[in-house]
């Protein structure tokens, strides 16, 4: 397949001399009262690494486009945006390890100039990174009464407190937007366990802390607890309560490539971005989304490859008809391990792993593309024309299939508002794939890729990247770096159809999931198995 690529231009030339000390190429004026301490940075100028990486704009096209769309700038000033995120991601690395204790997190603000807003309890800690930087012009920094590392303490004191997990009516988060620890309330899970329907809605057959007897008193109890336990904490603690996401749950047919809806193993095996065609109980088919691709570790399921979705595609189907993708069985209609199910249905824990059938299958699907950068993939994929072509939806070259590489994940802490993001999804609709399952998407939304940013955070990731019903499970990642931010949970607007101004998506974090599976595995439900993105192509 030739691929054309178009020059881009660049950034006019940067100033690269290092400002002194007492100057910075951004203004970070402080005022100070007769007789206050002068703070003195902690790391000198020098003693700094270049972390700067520029960036091939062929490689992250679609998140270009997105920015030139959506903000009316130059491909020159969304590729300076673009390497400013980058920067920046190396930067929170460095300053949650070397400034701990003032660091207070990040966010990109495209609304006012694509500036990065670094949140800080001491300054002049910070004044030797930013002026490493090439682009320190587009950088601000705010002081904060608390670290990063201080609210993140007090949340994971907060979690153990109320005994946070994917039973619990009370989780946890850091808002570093407004510096702040925030208790999400649950409803919809404190309704479910009062009226006993708990136990289907969120997975049967897997570790749980719900204890017998009346579930009323025990939702009364948590909250007691969770009210004892904002108590306690040192730092004021905010109460939210969070809305419960709606979960969004052949074809025209590109022979020898590989589409959402059609992809044969011969052209390349399981890729995030596929459809997975799940059976209901009810004897319909519904289709959600592949996620990634994952590797057990341990046990009884050491080497088992498995696919990543989200859990509400298959939590509450009893019935064994495997997972198939355009016909072929492909996947185990429950992911099991220790005896549990390896799957939950109760956001921000909201995943599956379901392994594959056979031998045979994992062979086809997984094994035999090592070393070809098949397993650790995405697909992409864009449309060419339509209703919902990329003149609504910025991606890419169109009715072509690419990968992107998956070489790691951030942490939902180390996710910034403003980051710019893809996800890759094959939610769809009959009226534009007669021969595919109508994933209840509404006629001329388009399977395939989209780029977006993220609009914020709380348990989970909040984005503005268009998706429906049937993309599910499916991928969020960054061109940037390669690296996976979650799968996709559901909407906030219940839409149908092709995409249009002011998408609200939310995605569960692969931190988040890693999370509740550490917990299964210490308590021994995975039967010692570990779980994890596969992110080399040999993995």
């Amino acid at each position: 397949m030739q691929v054309h690529r178009k020059a881009y231009p660049l950034p006019g030339p940067r100033n690269r001399r290092r400002p002194g000390v007492r100057r910075l190429a951004v203004a970070m004026a402080v005022c100070l009262a007769p007789g206050a301490a002068v703070f003195v940075p902690t790391v000198s100028f020098a003693a700094v690494p270049s972390f700067h990486t520029s960036l091939d704009p062929s490689k992250v096209k679609e998140s270009m486009q997105y920015l030139v769309k959506t903000f009316g700038v130059s491909e020159a000033e969304a590729l300076r945006r673009l390497e400013l995120q980058n920067d920046a991601q190396a930067l929170h690395a460095m300053l949650s390890e070397q400034s701990a204790a003032s660091y207070g997190g990040m966010s990109l603000d495209h609304d006012n100039g694509g500036v990065l807003v670094l949140s800080t309890t001491r300054p002049a800690d910070v004044e030797a990174y930013v002026a490493s930087m090439p682009d320190r012009a587009h950088v601000r920094t705010r002081t904060v009464k608390r670290s990063l590392q201080a609210l993140e303490q007090t949340r994971e004191t907060l979690a153990k407190q109320v005994g946070e997990g994917a039973d619990s009516v009370y989780v946890t988060s850091v808002d570093t937007e407004n510096n702040s620890v925030v208790m999400w309330e649950r409803g919809w899970v404190a309704e479910s366990k009062s009226n006993g329907t708990w136990a289907e809605k969120s997975g049967r057959n897997r570790p749980t802390t719900a204890v017998p007897g009346d579930q009323r008193l025990a939702v009364s109890a948590e909250k007691s607890k969770a009210d004892a336990a904002v108590k306690m904490v040192p730092t004021a603690v905010e109460r939210r309560v969070l809305p419960e996401p709606k979960q969004s749950y052949t074809p025209y047919i590109d022979w020898g490539t590989c589409h959402p809806l059609y992809c044969k193993s011969v052209y390349g095996g399981m890729r995030g971005g596929l459809r997975l065609n799940i059976r209901r109980d009810n004897g319909t088919t519904g289709g959600c989304t592949a996620g990634f691709n994952v590797r057990s570790g341990g046990g009884d399921v050491n080497g088992w490859g498995w696919v990543l979705t989200a859990g509400h595609c298959v939590v509450g189907k009893t019935n064994t008809v495997k997972v198939h993708h355009n016909g072929y069985n492909i996947l185990n209609p429950h992911g099991v391990a220790g005896g549990y199910y390896m799957e939950v249905n109760s956001y921000p824990y909201d995943f599956a792993f379901l392994n594959y059938i056979s031998g045979t299958e994992s062979g086809a699907w997984l094994e035999n593309w090592g070393g070809t950068g098949y397993r650790n993939s995405v697909l992409k994929y864009c449309r060419n024309g339509g209703q919902d072509s990329n003149a609504d939806t910025p991606c890419g070259n169109q009715a072509t299939e690419a990968r992107v590489t998956i070489n790691g994940y951030h942490a939902l802490s180390a996710i910034g508002s403003g980051w710019i993001v893809c996800a890759s999804g094959s939610g769809s609709d009959t009226a534009n794939y007669p021969e595919s399952y109508d994933s209840g998407a509404g006629d001329g939304y388009l399977v395939g890729t989209r780029c977006g940013r993220v609009l914020s955070k709380d348990v989970g990731i909040n984005t503005d990247v268009c998706a429906r019903a049937g993309d599910s499970g499916g991928p969020l990642f960054s061109q940037l770096d390669n690296k996976a931010y979650g799968i996709l949970e559901g909407d906030q607007q219940s839409r149908s159809g092709p995409c249009a101004s002011g998408e609200k998506n939310n995605y569960t974090a692969i931190s988040k999931i890693y999370e509740l599976m550490e917990t299964w595995r210490t308590s021994g439900y995975t039967g010692g198995a570990i779980f994890r993105l596969i992110t080399g192509t040999n993995g």
